[in-house]
């Protein structure tokens, strides 16, 4: 048995559960997105009227027709705290 105590940062562990823990497989010390990446994709390939209803569901105001689908997806970003 060895009695050596392990060095500060000698030894890097991978990370067997994070295909489980995170969508996009991103070790825990990657930026990564957390597993955002579905739901922006599904935002982009929305209509202007189903962004509308989208915001009108979730509560985000302001949310109307009037805006623009940049200003729609903005708002949106916006209320959930991600990045446009």
């Amino acid at each position: 048995m060895s009695t050596e105590k392990p060095k500060p940062g000698g030894t890097v562990w991978d990370a067997p559960n994070q295909q489980t823990v995170r969508e996009d497989q991103s070790a825990p010390w990657e930026e990564g997105t957390g597993g955002g990446t579905q739901q922006t994709s599904e935002l982009d390939s929305m209509t202007k009227a189903q962004l509308l209803d989208y915001a009108k569901s979730k509560g985000i105001s302001p949310a109307n027709n009037d805006m623009t689908k940049e200003e729609l997806r903005a708002a949106i970003d916006e209320a959930e705290g991600g990045e446009s």
